[in-house]
This record gives structure tokens, sequence and C-alpha cells, in this order.
């Protein structure tokens, strides 16, 4: 089977591959996504597995917060209900949809397509329905999610006393098998049951591009249409929209990295006394607690993570106009790292949910959002955009070739 490396157009001729094995790409070391096995009863266990936990973790206590005799106890869709009370209700509606609805839906979806669902469906409703479940995995923060509820109780627990509900419990189960599910979930074979992979026939070693071939990066299927005939997604030889979209999505994010490091991400009221904070602060303030690990977790995931992938995908978007020669593979690396943590920046905004929802106690002790969480959420967001928006083969194409098949 020939398939091109998604992230240099490299064509591999890709052997049956046995359990567990993988296919590199020679070209950029890049992994190619062609697996056989068959996970499918695994999958549909932990699914179910994951479904019952999860909704377990939605009606029980999730974390119980005591200070001078006031108890507030909160439920994990009070995560991101409290913000509404707060004007952010933009923010609110995005945690709560990211933590349970969307992982969820795309849990309930995993089950019937592993079932056989697909072979029953007519093609054009299986495409649609297989697509769109892919599609979820990237919006699913659940386990960002857990890591800032560890990291909240971390920022409190010398404040007042902390305690873990049942269904903080069923939630860190749902988490790891929401993670072993995804692990075992073979896209390669979803798609066969639609339609059969149709095999090319072409020299191996050699460019898709330079082969006039279109490599669809939904089924990874080799064409020469506008449109691939196994999942009806658009083609292109590169997206040349999707390199403007990302400078966009980019240009965004660094406007909105100032405010969301400068205004104050919560307020917190002690004894009536109301003090802003802002990440920097928040930072320091660990810091000074003697919390070091998690100060650097938080400056690192917070403030350098974001200005670091914006370097790196401006960088990128430079160099696409200029022959990069011999550190393409290299700065194809920075692109799958920067694609890869993407989402982990979020954690400081789940951390400030977290904390609005919990600490209610009043004038005695009780936090707020600022609007530098929703400034900071809105540029993480920005930012997974920007890096989904960029081609990352055009990092292999000399500027002769760019200038040809823009927008083809």
């Amino acid at each position: 089977m020939h398939l091109a490396c998604s992230h240099c157009d490299f064509i591999v001729e890709v052997p049956d591959l046995a359990a567990r094995q993988v296919a590199k790409c020679p070209h950029c070391r890049s992994q190619i996504n062609l697996r056989t096995e068959n996970n499918d009863t695994q999958v549909v266990a932990l699914s179910l597995s994951a479904i019952i936990l999860l909704l377990s973790s939605v009606f029980y206590p999730f974390i119980s917060f005591s200070s001078n005799g006031l108890t507030q106890t909160i439920t994990l869709p009070d995560a991101g209900r409290m913000l509404f009370n707060y004007d952010s209700t933009l923010l609110g509606v995005f945690i709560d949809t990211s933590i349970i609805i969307l992982p969820l839906l795309m849990l309930i979806l995993l089950v019937p397509l592993h079932m056989g669902l697909l072979r029953s469906l007519p093609k054009q409703w299986g495409r649609r329905v297989l697509k769109f479940t892919l599609a979820l995995e990237l919006w699913v923060m659940s386990e960002i999610f857990l890591v800032g509820v560890l990291i909240s109780m971390v920022k409190i627990m010398s404040l007042a006393d902390v305690s873990f509900g049942q269904s903080f419990w069923a939630y860190a189960g749902f988490v790891i098998c929401y993670i072993a599910t995804i692990s075992r979930v073979n896209n390669e074979r979803l798609w066969q049951q639609i339609s059969p992979y149709q095999d090319v026939p072409v020299s191996s070693g050699i460019r898709a591009i330079d082969a006039q071939l279109r490599a669809c990066h939904t089924c990874h299927q080799l064409t020469t249409d506008k449109r691939c005939p196994r999942c009806h997604t658009a083609t292109h030889f590169r997206n040349m929209k999707g390199l403007q979209k990302a400078a966009a999505w980019l240009i965004t994010s660094v406007l909105l990295y100032i405010p969301a490091n400068v205004l104050p991400i919560m307020y917190t009221t002690s004894l009536g006394s109301r003090e802003p904070s802002t990440l920097i602060g928040g930072v320091i303030l660990l810091w000074e607690v003697g919390s070091y690990p998690i100060a650097t977790i938080i400056f690192l995931a917070s403030v350098v993570v974001p200005f670091a992938k914006a370097m790196v995908l401006a960088t990128l978007c430079v160099l696409v106009y200029r022959q990069v020669g011999s550190r393409s593979g290299t700065y194809t690396r920075l692109y799958q790292v920067t694609e890869f943590i993407g989402k982990w920046s979020m954690i400081d905004v789940f951390v400030v949910a977290l904390l609005v929802a919990l600490v209610q106690l009043g004038n005695l002790m009780s936090v707020e959002p600022g609007f530098g969480a929703m400034c900071f959420g809105a540029m993480v967001i920005c930012q997974m955009l920007a890096a989904h928006s960029f081609d990352p083969r055009l990092i292999w194409d000399p500027p002769e070739q760019v200038k040809e098949v823009v927008n083809d």
C-alpha cells in the first residue's frame, strides 16, 4: 500500500503491519497512521466503562471545601456553571462542553461504530458520522481538566480543608478509560468499513506532489481528484488558504496574549479585602509558599509554552516562502510538538474555573474570574486553530513550487 506522509508528502510503500507495529516515514521520521490490529471489542468495553464512570461523576459530590466552619461542596458541572454568574458564560459553556458533553458524545458514537454500524449505514451518512466523531478528539480536554483539579487543590490546601468526593474518583477512572479507548481506536479499519483503500500505482521514494497526486488528510487516500473518492473531503496539492487562516489565528492569539498576562485572571476576596491575581502573580505566590513543582508547571504551561508556540508558528509561516533545506526535519518536529501540546496550556483556565466554583464562602473567602481568564482561554483556542490550519507539507516545498500550487 502506497501512502503519502502527512508531514512531508513523501510516498512510502507500507507493508502489512503486525499488531503494535508502526510505520515511520524514512524522509522526516514522522509516524504514518496505519494500523491493522482489530481492537473493536476492547474499544467497546472501555467506552462503555468510561461512559458509566463519566455519568456517575456528574451526579455526586466532586470536591468539598471547608474553612472556619463553612463548607462549600460542588459537583462536576459546577466547574463551568458557576462562571455563568460572573458574566463568563462563553467560558463556562466551553469548560462544561470540553470536559463532559464532548467526551460523552464521542464515546457514545465510538460504541456503535466499533460494532459494525458503518457497514449498515448509507455511505454518505457513514462518512459524516465518522468524520464528526474523529474531529471531536481535538476538543476533548478531560485529562487536562483532571490535572487542573490537582493543581487547584495544591493552591488551596494550605488555606482550608479539602476532601474529594465519589465523583472525583469516578472522573479519574473515566479519564483513564478514555485515554485507553482513544489509544485503541483504529481509524484505518473504520474507513475500510466504508470504502477499501484504493492503492495507486506509483513509485515510492518521491513526493506525492511531484507525481501529481493529492493526499487526503482525513483518510490518507492518494488521488488525482479534487475530492477524495473515499471520504469525499476536498483535497489539495497544498492548502494555501490554510496558511492564511493559520496566520490570522496566530495574529489574533498574539493580540490576546498581552491582556491574558497583564489583566487579572481572578479576584480573591478574603475577610472583605479583594485582591486581583495575574498569571505571573499566581506563579510567584506558589513559588514563595514553596510549591516549586506546581509553580514551574503553571509558568511553563501558561507563560512559556504559549509564547514559544507563537514563535514557532510565526517562524514556520515565514519559512514557507523560503527554501529551508536540511533544516526541514527540525522544523517538522517543532510543528509536531506544537500541535501535540496545543491544548495543555488550558490548564490555568481550568484552575481558575475550579477555584471560582469551590471557593464561595461570602466575605470570608471567595474567588471570582477576571477578564484575563477569558482572554487566556481565547488565546489558547486561537493557537490550536492556527496549528490545525497550517499545512506542514509546505515546509518541505521550495519557494517556486509553493507559488505554482496556490489554491489549486
